[in-house]
């Protein structure tokens, strides 16, 4: 947990330094110099859920460092870190808590942004992470595509992100949704957000085994998830956050499937939430 706290402390450490630099207005900026921005948050959540499933019922900590070069017309490339650490035992011999150890991902993406009109932009993104998995002898890493796009209006936000991994299987999932923000009082704001975890065959095939029913897997929607999050803005580059949130799977063969295990973490429901505080710059 330490090697973690560490990687994302010394993102946040040069990315100060250039952000510094960049902004001392002693000397003129070089053409096409990238306008560099810093997002990072840590948080302790109560359940980890990810792509459709409950991976682990205990807490955890999470934390996150991104930095995001914008090149005016031509898009902007964003590098990033997000690492998870339990606050407990890696438990017996059950499957799932198996896979409860620390893990650290990294991400590479490219985004290109479209204003329509006040209030309107379209974001565009494409990327690549390689989850890492150092604690867990059976699958030390794999390696994901990511296609995203979200559309900002006055009223509401709808979004779709796929996730198509090609190491060491090949499976793809995808979450569709929409969330609102709303002002409640200066500083602190309200976010909805509602959407859907929908899965390929291949990927209910690689987790699940075989469909219980003889008949194989289905693509299709997967689970609903509904989360409430509260964000308070402490000073301008400085917020707390708490969110909770509800995860119910809806397809009736995997609820079949997740019934018939043993694991603690074979929940087919769950209320789950967190808090944390971010800093952007």
């Amino acid at each position: 947990m330490k090697k973690t706290f560490a990687t994302v402390a010394a993102a946040a450490a040069i990315c100060a330094q250039a952000a510094s630099a960049g902004n001392s207005g002693e000397t003129e900026s070089p053409a096409f110099a990238p306008k560099l921005s810093f997002n990072a948050y840590a948080d302790v959540e109560t359940a980890y859920l990810s792509r459709g499933r409950i991976l682990d019922s205990r807490p955890f900590t999470v934390q996150f460092a991104s930095i995001e070069a914008g090149f005016d017309f031509l898009g902007s490339i964003e590098t990033a870190i997000w690492t998870q650490s339990p606050l407990s035992g890696s438990g017996s011999s059950a499957s799932y808590r198996q896979r409860a150890f620390p893990e650290e991902d990294y991400i590479l993406r490219y985004y290109y942004d479209v204003d329509f009109a006040e209030g309107w932009r379209l974001r565009n993104g494409i990327g690549h992470m390689w989850v890492t998995c150092p604690g867990y002898k059976g699958e030390h890493s794999t390696g994901e595509f990511q296609f995203l796009q979200s559309l900002r209006t006055p009223w509401i936000t709808p979004y779709w992100k796929i996730r198509a991994q090609h190491h060491p299987d090949c499976e793809t999932y995808w979450a569709v949704g929409a969330k609102r923000s709303f002002d409640i009082i200066e500083n602190l704001s309200l976010t909805i957000d509602f959407y859907g975890d929908i899965c390929d065959a291949r990927f209910l095939e690689n987790h699940y085994g075989g469909n219980k029913s003889g008949k194989g897997w289905d693509d299709g929607l997967q689970a609903l998830n509904l989360v409430f999050r509260l964000d308070y803005r402490l000073t301008e580059h400085v917020g707390l956050y708490a969110y909770v949130g509800q995860f119910s799977l809806v397809a009736s063969d995997t609820r079949d499937a997740v019934k018939a295990r043993k694991a603690p973490e074979a929940r087919r429901d769950l209320t789950h939430g967190g808090v944390g505080v971010a800093v952007s710059f």
